[in-house]
């Protein structure tokens, strides 16, 4: 199925198209959170956006149906201790994992994730819920834009890090780390130092795109020299490049 306010030329006839409104960045997020029920028939659902996709049915898990939400850790996460929340960047969350007294919320990205009807009706079904964004830490400049350290506004971190202790006290389920990596990767962090990017079933980055599929060929957004300096980044091409994927990047 393919949201869109048009259907692209040529799109194929087993593919469903509903109309939706044209939405901006924050407005695709409030679609998720409130409106993409109404268009899902299934138990579940898979959604792509247009800088994610399959890399390798045969690696799907059943086990991916025991929980209402599975989308690959990213490097921002929330932590709760005694003295309060932090939001932190580049991983540090992982440090505070099976600490005492820390609870660790990794945000999940949306972008390329398995939810449960359940989880897409869960502010149709529980009216208690609120989304709540506060003012922005920040404003960067040239041009003008809001910055957030909890990415509150967008709505895989309300759901796997703001909102997520209200969620699971309602009985939402959400997938381990573990199983997480093997369902998606984003950011490589040190939660795949070990991962064999063979057995990833999906794929998710803004810098990283597939821009052709006859070829299948991805284009990064990073020169080569950044690529081969990120941790594990040169893993990720090798993984393209074994499946014979033409891996690019800008001069």
């Amino acid at each position: 199925m393919l949201c869109s306010p048009k259907p692209p030329p040529n799109l194929p006839a087993y593919i469903e198209h509903r109309v939706i409104a044209k939405l901006g960045y924050t407005e695709y997020s409030l679609f998720i959170l409130f409106a993409l029920w109404h268009v899902i028939e299934t138990d579940f659902a898979l959604i792509i956006q247009d800088d994610g996709w399959v890399l390798d049915a045969a690696n799907w898990r059943d086990e991916f149906f025991n929980y209402d939400y599975i989308g690959a850790p990213t490097c921002h996460g929330r932590v709760d201790t005694a003295t309060g929340t932090q939001w932190l960047a580049s991983f540090e969350w992982w440090d505070h994992l099976n600490k005492p007294g820390s609870s660790v919320y990794p945000i999940l990205n949306g972008g390329f994730s398995l939810r449960s009807k359940r989880m897409l009706r869960v502010f149709i079904d529980h009216p208690q819920l609120e989304i709540k964004i506060p003012r922005p830490n920040s404003l960067a400049f040239n041009p003008l834009r809001m910055r957030w350290r909890s990415y509150a506004p967008n709505e895989d971190a309300q759901l796997s890090a703001i909102l997520r202790p209200q969620l699971e006290k309602l009985g939402i389920k959400y997938a381990p780390i573990d199983l997480c990596c093997h369902f998606s990767a984003e950011d490589t962090g040190p939660y795949y130092n070990e991962m064999d990017f063979q057995n990833l079933f999906g794929h998710h980055a803004s810098w990283r795109r597939l821009i052709s599929i006859d070829p299948p060929t991805v284009q990064y957004r990073l020169t080569r020299n950044i690529v081969q300096q990120a941790r594990r980044e040169r893993d990720i091409v090798r993984m393209f490049e074994d499946r014979g994927y033409i891996v690019q990047f800008p001069e």
